[in-house]
């Protein structure tokens, strides 16, 4: 997924088969944090992203609800593996691009990096151009940023959380009667 950084942009391939897909991937993270069930299903509700500078990682953070209770399911897509200490949720064929590695971006420093950027600087959600088709599609969520420092994004939503406190990425998606906010990164502590 190489992606844009000036005009926050991320281009993708719509019509590229991943093997397995990113359901598979949005249900082994959150089995790997006890927040659903085997057999336990799991549905998309809105998906964000980040740029990588360098334009090699794809960061994806997709919002999906188990039951009643949301989550974000923060994942990194990568051509070449991190270090052996960072554990990977497992390889994706994608039929473009091959090989990518796939991880839990709370681990992955170009994710760390873009997201306290985005809050730093009070930077919005990309935008996704299909390569297949030419067509750009806007942000599923809309960024309200409080600046601040040492940002982390978070896996259990909350809408009852502070979201004035420095450091604070607020996100609102959906659509009118179904309309959603909530803290999705926060200072750490």
């Amino acid at each position: 997924m190489a992606e844009n950084q000036n005009t926050y942009v991320a281009e993708v391939y719509s019509d590229a088969t991943l093997e397995p897909g990113k359901p598979e991937f949005q249900r082994r993270f959150l089995l790997s944090e006890g927040l659903l069930r085997e057999g336990e299903a799991h549905t998309q509700q809105a998906a964000w992203r980040l740029i990588d500078p360098e334009g090699q990682v794809g960061m994806e953070v997709t919002i999906v609800s188990v039951g009643e209770r949301l989550f974000q399911v923060p994942l990194t897509y990568r051509p070449e593996p991190l270090p052996a200490d960072v554990p990977t949720l497992g390889e994706m064929a994608h039929s473009v691009l091959g090989t990518r590695y796939i991880y839990d971006a709370r681990r992955d420093p170009a994710f760390r990096d873009a997201l306290n950027a985005v809050v730093r600087e009070g930077g919005t959600a990309a935008s996704k151009r299909d390569l297949s088709t030419g067509e750009v599609q806007p942000p599923q969520v809309e960024f309200r940023v409080i600046p601040g420092e040492g940002a982390e994004v978070l896996v259990v939503l909350d809408d009852q959380r502070n979201d004035d406190a420095p450091g604070t990425l607020m996100g609102t998606w959906g659509e009118e009667p179904q309309r959603y906010r909530a803290v999705l990164a926060s200072q750490a502590g």
